[in-house]
C-alpha cells in the first residue's frame, strides 16, 4: 500500500467459496443422457415393481442431483429414509439434497443421523465439512474433512475440502499440501488445480498460479472460477488485455456470474475509465442488489473518483446489509482516514483485522503514522507483512517507513517490494537485458532509467557518477523535461555517462531503476553521495534570465533579494492534497519582506498568479518554461527558492542553492521525522507543519526566518557574478 492505504480489492476467502458453490453446481446438460439416462431408466423400472426400494430411490436422488433437480432429490431421499430409517447411505444423500436445495440445517441434521448410525461415516463428516465452510467456520471444517479422511484417505473431495479450509485460515502453505495430495490421486482434476492455483497465488507464487489456473481451464474450459481467478491474477499483474479476455470467457459461460462483472469494473477503474467500469458494476447490481462484494466495488470506484460523499453511501448500505463484512470495515476506515479522523480510523481498522482483512493492518500502520505514533506505525507494518507475507504493498509500506525513521539498510530492500505494488507501478517495465547489482563493471552500459517523478530522478541522479566509478557506462533514460538539465551532470560532460529520454531504444547491456541505486550501494544517512552541486546551469542562458526582473516594479533596490517560489506539485500524485498549497496561503510570507518574488510554478497552479491582490507582486518565471534546464538557469540567479515538497526543492536542492521545503504534517518519507535538514542536500531547510494543515504556524515560522534572511545581506549580485559561479566547462545546454 502507498501511504494513504491501499484500496483493497477482493477477498479470496469469499471468493474460494464462491467457487466451490459454482464447483458443486456447475452445469451438466438439463436433459438426461447417455450413460446417466441408462442408469435412470433402471431405477425407474425396480421403482415401478416397489416405489419404496431404498437403493432405487437412492440412486434416483443421485441422478436428480446430476441433472440440477434439488426439490426432486430431496423427495426421492426423503422418501428411502421413510422406506428404511437404518439405511445410512439414504441419510447421506438426504443431506446432499438438502445442501443442493440450500436449506443448510435440514442437511445437517440428516447428516448427523447418518453418523448416529454409522460413527465416523466419510460422506456424512465430508458433507459436514461443506455445509461449515459455507456458514463460514472453517476452523470446524477441518475437523470433520480430517473424520473423513481417517475413515477414508483416498476421498478426494475430503482433501480438497480441507485444503480449502485451511486456505481459508490462512493457512496456506498446509492447504497446498492437501490440494497437492488430491492431485496425486486424480492427476490433472480441474477442481484441484484450481485450488492450487488459489494457494499459490496467496502465498505470493504468482507465476506458478496462473500455470495452475491455465492448468484448470484446459482440463475443463466451461471452469468460469478458474477464469475469472485468472483473469484477476493476470490484472494484478498488469496484463490488461489477457485479464480482460480471461473474464469476457468467464462471462461467455456464466453471464450471471456477479464476481465476473465485478472483476471487469475493478480492472476498467484501474485502467481509469470509470464510465465503462459503472456500466459493469451496474449489471452486477442487477443480477443482485443484495451482494456485499458489488456494493464494495462501487465504494472504491467512488474513492477513486475522490467522490467521499458517494463513497460513503454505498459503504453504508454494504454495512447495513453485512457489518461484519470486512472489506467494508476496511473501507469505513479508509474513508475516515481519508476525512482526516485518524484516531477512529484505527479502531475501525483494528476491527477489521480481527475479521481477517489483510489490508488491515497495514492501513492502521499508516493511521498511526499520520498520528505521530511512528513506533506503533513500525510495528503494524510488521504485523502486516507478517499477516500477509505475499502482500506487495504491506511490504513496501513497512519499508517506508523504515526508510522514515532512518532504518535505510532494511528500508531500501525493502522498496524493491515497489515494483509488484500496483499502486506504485501498475505496469512495470520488463527488459531482456539482466539487472545490474552492484558489481563491477568492465566497460559494460548501464541503463538507468526513472520511474517515478521529476523530483526522484534529479534526487537520484547523483548515482550515475558512482556506477561510472564501478567502471560502467550509465545511459541516463530519464523524462523529456530532465533531459538537457542531465546533460549539466559532471560525468556527462567528461563523456562517461549518455543520457536519453523514457521511450527511446538505446543500446545497454544492463538495467536498474533509478530509485533502485541508493540498495545497490547501499547507502546509508553518513554514506549519502554528495560533494557539492551536481547539477548546474547554462552560463549564458542563467545571465540572461537573472537580467529579466531587473528594475522591474515591486521588486526593491536592484541589489535587492530575489527569492523564488514553488507551491503546488503534480496534482495527479496521490498524497498532492497534503503537500501542495494555494499562492494565497503564502500571502503572509510576501508581505513579511521587500523582495522580488518569482514564481518557479508550473501547470495549472501558475494560474493562481492573476487573483493576486494589488499590494502584491510575483513575477511569473517559469509557465512558459520548455524543460528543468531553463528553471535551472533561473534559479542560478535567486538568493533563495521557497517550495513545497516539488521537484523545484529537489533542482535548487542539487544546485546547492538555499532552498526552504514547506513540508505537511506527515512528510514524504524521504525527508525522514522532525530533522530540520537533509542528508541529500545540505543547503535545505525543512519546515514541518506543527499538526495537519497548519499551513498558516509554518508561514509565521518561514515569514520570521526571512527576515533574518534579508538582515544577513545575502545577495546572488549581478548577472557577471552569475556566470563566474557556474564551472567555465559547461556547456551551452542546447
Amino acid at each position: 500500500m502507498a501511504d494513504t492505504g491501499e484500496l483493497p480489492r477482493r477477498d479470496e476467502g469469499k471468493r474460494m467459496r464462491a467457487a466451490n458453490r459454482q464447483q458443486s453446481a456447475r452445469q451438466p446438460p438439463a436433459d438426461l443422457s447417455g450413460r446417466l439416462t441408462e442408469i435412470a431408466r433402471g431405477y425407474q423400472r425396480v421403482l415401478k415393481g416397489n416405489p419404496t426400494q431404498p437403493t432405487a430411490l437412492v440412486g434416483m436422488c443421485l441422478v436428480a442431483l446430476a441433472s440440477r433437480q434439488a426439490e426432486a432429490a430431496v423427495e426421492m431421499a426423503s422418501a428411502a429414509v421413510a422406506s428404511t430409517p437404518e439405511m445410512v447411505a439414504a441419510w447421506v444423500a438426504l443431506g446432499q439434497a438438502l445442501k443442493a436445495a440450500a436449506r443448510h440445517e435440514e442437511a445437517a441434521k440428516a447428516y448427523g443421523q447418518a453418523i448416529r448410525l454409522d460413527g465416523v461415516n466419510a460422506l456424512a463428516r465430508l458433507g459436514l465439512g461443506e455445509l461449515k465452510i459455507a456458514a463460514g467456520r472453517p476452523e470446524e471444517a477441518v475437523a470433520e474433512f480430517e473424520l473423513a479422511l481417517k475413515r477414508r484417505p483416498e476421498l478426494v473431495a475430503a482433501l480438497l475440502g480441507l485444503g480449502n479450509a485451511l486456505a481459508l485460515l490462512g493457512r496456506n502453505e498446509e492447504a497446498l499440501e492437501k490440494y497437492e495430495a488430491a492431485l496425486a490421486l486424480r492427476p490433472r482434476l480441474a477442481e484441484g488445480e484450481f485450488a492450487a492455483g488459489f494457494a499459490l497465488a496467496r502465498l505470493g507464487r504468482v507465476k506458478e498460479a496462473e500455470t495452475r489456473y491455465r492448468r484448470a481451464v484446459a482440463a475443463r474450459p466451461d471452469f468460469a472460477a478458474a477464469w475469472i481467478n485468472l483473469g484477476s491474477l493476470l490484472r494484478e499483474q498488469g496484463q490488461d488485455v489477457f485479464a480482460e479476455a480471461a473474464l469476457r470467457r468467464a462471462l461467455e459461460l456464466r453471464p450471471d456470474l456477479v464476481s465476473g462483472w465485478v472483476n471487469l469494473a475493478v480492472l476498467e477503474r484501474e485502467r481509469c475509465r470509470p464510465q465503462v467500469a459503472e456500466t459493469y458494476l451496474h449489471k452486477a447490481f442487477a443480477l443482485n442488489p443484495s451482494q456485499v462484494e458489488t456494493l464494495v466495488a462501487w465504494c472504491q470506484l467512488r474513492v477513486a473518483e475522490r467522490d467521499l460523499a458517494g463513497a460513503r453511501g454505498w459503504l453504508r448500505w454494504a454495512l447495513a446489509l453485512n457489518p461484519d463484512f470486512d472489506e467494508a470495515v476496511n473501507l469505513h476506515g479508509i474513508l475516515l482516514h481519508l476525512d482526516g479522523r485518524f484516531s477512529e480510523a484505527i479502531e475501525i481498522f483494528e476491527r477489521a483485522e480481527a475479521l481477517g482483512n489483510r489490508a488491515a493492518a497495514s492501513n492502521r500502520g499508516n493511521a498511526l503514522l499520520d498520528l505521530g505514533r511512528m513506533e506503533e506505525a513500525l510495528t503494524a507494518h510488521h504485523a502486516a507483512v507478517v499477516c500477509d507475507p505475499s502482500s506487495a504493498g504491506a511490504k513496501y509500506n513497512l519499508a517506508l517507513t523504515q526508510l522514515r525513521l532512518g532504518d535505510w539498510g532494511r528500508g531500501w530492500t525493502g522498496y524493491e517490494a515497489r515494483w509488484q505494488f500496483r499502486e506504485v507501478h501498475r505496469r512495470p517495465r520488463f527488459f531482456k537485458q539482466p539487472p545490474w547489482s552492484g558489481e563491477s563493471l568492465h566497460g559494460e552500459r548501464v541503463l538507468l532509467h526513472a520511474e517515478q517523478g521529476l523530483g526522484d530522478t534529479i534526487q537520484f541522479c547523483r548515482y550515475a557518477a558512482l556506477v561510472a566509478a564501478r567502471g560502467g557506462v550509465p545511459v541516463l533514460q530519464v523524462q523529456p523535461a530532465a533531459e538537457r538539465l542531465m546533460g549539466s551532470l559532471a560525468v556527462v560532460r567528461a563523456g562517461l555517462a549518455e543520457t536519453t529520454v523514457l521511450g527511446a531504444d538505446p543500446e545497454f547491456d544492463l538495467e536498474c531503476p533509478l530509485l533502485s541505486l541508493p540498495a545497490v550501494f547501499r547507502t546509508s544517512i553518513d554514506t549519502v553521495p554528495w560533494e557539492g552541486a551536481y547539477l548546474v546551469a547554462d552560463r549564458e542562458t542563467a545571465a540572461e534570465r537573472f537580467a529579466e526582473f531587473r528594475g522591474a516594479p515591486f521588486s526593491g533596490r536592484e541589489d535587492g533579494l530575489r527569492v523564488g517560489l514553488a507551491w503546488a506539485g503534480n496534482p495527479r500524485y496521490k498524497a498532492d492534497r497534503a503537500r501542495s498549497m494555494r499562492l494565497a496561503t503564502l500571502l503572509p510570507l510576501l508581505r513579511a519582506v521587500d523582495a522580488t518574488w518569482i514564481s518557479l510554478q508550473k501547470g495549472e497552479a501558475a494560474e493562481q498568479l492573476t487573483s493576486l491582490p494589488g499590494d502584491v507582486c510575483v513575477w511569473d518565471g517559469s509557465s512558459g518554461e520548455r524543460d528543468l534546464a531553463e528553471t535551472a538557469a533561473l534559479v542560478a540567479g535567486l538568493d533563495l527558492v521557497i517550495t513545497t515538497d516539488t521537484c523545484v526543492a529537489h533542482l535548487a536542492g542539487a544546485m546547492d542553492k538555499p532552498v526552504w521545503i514547506l513540508l505537511p504534517h506527515l512528510a514524504d518519507w524521504r525527508w525522514m521525522q522532525e530533522m530540520e535538514t537533509t542528508p541529500w542536500y545540505p543547503s535545505a531547510r525543512l519546515f514541518r507543519q506543527a499538526s495537519p494543515d497548519d499551513w498558516p504556524g509554518v508561514m509565521e515560522r518561514v515569514s520570521e526566518e526571512l527576515r533574518r534572511f534579508a538582515e544577513r545581506g545575502s545577495r546572488t549580485g549581478n548577472a557577471a557574478q552569475i556566470t563566474r559561479q557556474i564551472p567555465a566547462e559547461v556547456a551551452c545546454l542546447h
